[in-house]
C-alpha cells in the first residue's frame, strides 16, 4: 500500500454520510482508514468498493467511546500508511424525543458517543494530524436551530461545534484547519428512522424540494479536507439545501 499519499480516518464510515465520505476522499487521492463499531460488514464493503476503484483502504472496529480504542485506531493507521492528515469526526448516535420524556440512560448514551466519543477522536487528532492537515467534525443543522424533541441530541452536537472554534486557534500554527459541516435531513442515514409526514416537510423546507443526500455532505467534507478549503477554519459550515434558512 502507498505510503506517499496523504491520508483520511473516518470514524462511522460503515455508515450511509460516512461511507461516502470515505469513497470521495478515496477519489480525490487519500488513502482512507474506514472506522466502524459493529457493522463489520457494511465498513468492508466501504473498502472493497475503494480497492476496486484502485484507491487504498482498510477498515478498523473500534469503541468511539474508549480512549484505548482511539489510540489504537491512530496507531494502526500510522503503521499502514505512515501518519494522517485528515481526520473526519462523523461517528454519532439519535435518540429523539422531548427533554421532559428523556430518559437518563438515553442522555448519557447520547453524549457518551456524539461528545465524548468525537472530543476523544478530535482530541486525538490534535495530536497527530500533520502540519497542512485538516480536523472535519460532521454536526447538524440541528446544533444551531433545535426543534421539538432534538434538545439533547442538538446539546451533544453544539458542545463539539464550540470546542472546535478553540482547537482551530490552538492548531492554526501547524497550518491545521478545524471545522465543522451541519447536515440537515439526509437520505440515507439516520434521517431514514423518520416518518413521511416528517420528511415531506424538510423536503418543503429546502430550497431545491428534496431531501439531502450523502454526496452532498461528501462534497463538503471534501473541499474542507483538500487545499481549497485551507483558509477556511473555525467554521459551522451548514449543508443543508437552505432548509434552516
Amino acid at each position: 500500500m502507498s505510503h506517499t499519499k496523504q491520508t483520511a480516518i473516518v470514524t462511522g464510515g460503515s455508515g450511509g454520510i460516512g461511507g461516502e465520505i470515505c469513497r470521495r476522499l478515496a477519489r480525490d487521492g487519500f488513502n482512507v482508514v474506514v472506522h466502524y463499531g459493529s457493522d463489520q460488514d457494511a465498513a468492508t464493503s466501504v473498502v472493497t468498493e475503494i480497492e476496486r476503484e484502485k484507491g487504498h483502504a482498510f477498515a478498523v472496529a473500534a469503541d468511539i467511546t474508549i480512549e484505548s480504542d482511539i489510540e489504537r485506531l491512530f496507531q494502526r493507521t500510522a503503521a499502514q500508511f505512515g501518519g494522517v492528515d485528515v481526520v473526519v469526526a462523523n461517528a454519532g448516535a439519535m435518540i429523539g424525543g422531548t427533554i421532559a420524556d428523556c430518559r437518563t440512560e438515553d442522555f448519557d448514551k447520547l453524549f457518551a458517543v456524539n461528545t465524548r466519543g468525537a472530543f476523544v477522536t478530535i482530541r486525538e487528532a490534535a495530536r497527530r494530524v500533520r502540519p497542512g492537515g485538516s480536523i472535519v467534525f460532521v454536526s447538524s443543522q440541528l446544533a444551531e436551530r433545535p426543534r421539538a424533541g432534538t434538545g439533547i441530541y442538538s446539546a451533544t452536537k453544539a458542545a463539539i461545534d464550540a470546542m472546535l472554534i478553540s482547537l482551530s486557534k490552538e492548531v492554526g500554527t501547524r497550518k491545521i484547519t478545524v471545522n465543522s459541516v451541519r447536515p440537515g435531513a439526509t437520505s440515507p442515514g439516520m434521517f431514514d428512522e423518520s416518518d413521511s409526514g416528517k420528511k415531506q416537510t424538510f423536503i418543503d423546507l429546502s430550497a431545491f424540494d428534496r431531501l439531502g443526500t450523502p454526496e452532498d455532505i461528501a462534497s463538503v467534507v471534501s473541499f474542507l479536507a483538500g487545499n481549497d478549503g485551507k483558509w477556511i477554519t473555525g467554521q459551522h459550515i451548514r449543508a443543508d439545501g437552505g432548509m434552516s434558512n
